[in-house]
C-alpha cells in the first residue's frame, strides 16, 4: 500500500492475480510473489544468457506440469506419437523416467541428486532417508512435491 502505483499498474496487478485463479497452470504460483516489475523467484537463479533462459523455460514448464513428455503427447495423438523416450529409446518418457531412469541424463542427475541427498540427510538423517526415498517412484513424488513448494515460494523460506 505504501507504493504509489498508477491506475494502469493496479489493473495489470489485479488482472495477473485473477489469471492465477482462473488458469490451472498458474494456480500453484504464490500470489504474494507476484509483484509488477519483479520476476518470480524461480527465475532468480539464472543469468541473462540465451542458453540459461532456454534451460529455465524448460525448468519452469516441468515445475508447472506443462512440459510435454512423450507419454503425454502420445495420450493426445495415440496413432501418431510413440511414447518411448526419444533420447534413450529404452522406455516410455514420463516424469519418473526423465528424473530417475534415463541413462542419457545420468551424469547430470548424479551431480544434482548427490547434493540434494546430502542436504536432506543433514536435515532428517540417513535412516529416515532410507525409509522415505526407497524407490524411483518415491523420489519422483518428492521432487514433484518440492517443486510445488518452490513455486509457492515456501521452500526458499524453509531453507533460510
Amino acid at each position: 500500500m505504501n507504493q504509489h502505483n498508477n491506475k494502469l499498474d493496479w489493473k495489470k496487478h489485479l488482472k495477473l492475480k485473477a489469471d492465477c485463479e482462473e488458469k490451472s497452470t498458474l494456480k500453484l504460483l504464490s500470489k504474494r510473489n507476484l509483484n509488477i516489475g519483479q520476476t518470480h523467484n524461480v527465475w532468480d537463479t539464472i543469468s541473462s544468457s540465451v542458453k540459461d533462459v532456454r534451460k529455465a523455460a524448460t525448468k519452469v514448464r516441468m515445475l508447472t506440469g506443462t512440459y510435454m513428455l512423450q507419454t503425454l503427447k502420445a495420450k493426445f495423438n495415440q496413432a501418431e506419437i510413440d511414447p518411448t523416450c526419444p533420447i534413450c529409446n529404452i522406455e516410455a518418457e514420463d516424469l519418473q523416467h526423465l528424473l530417475t531412469s534415463c541413462p542419457a541424463y545420468r551424469h547430470i542427475r548424479k551431480s544434482h541428486f548427490q547434493q540434494i541427498k546430502e542436504y536432506i540427510v543433514s536435515k532428517i538423517g540417513s535412516s529416515v532417508w532410507t525409509i522415505n526415498f526407497n524407490s524411483k517412484i518415491a523420489i519422483t513424488d518428492s521432487i514433484d512435491r518440492l517443486s510445488k513448494l518452490l513455486l509457492k515460494g515456501t521452500f526458499s523460506r524453509m531453507t533460510k
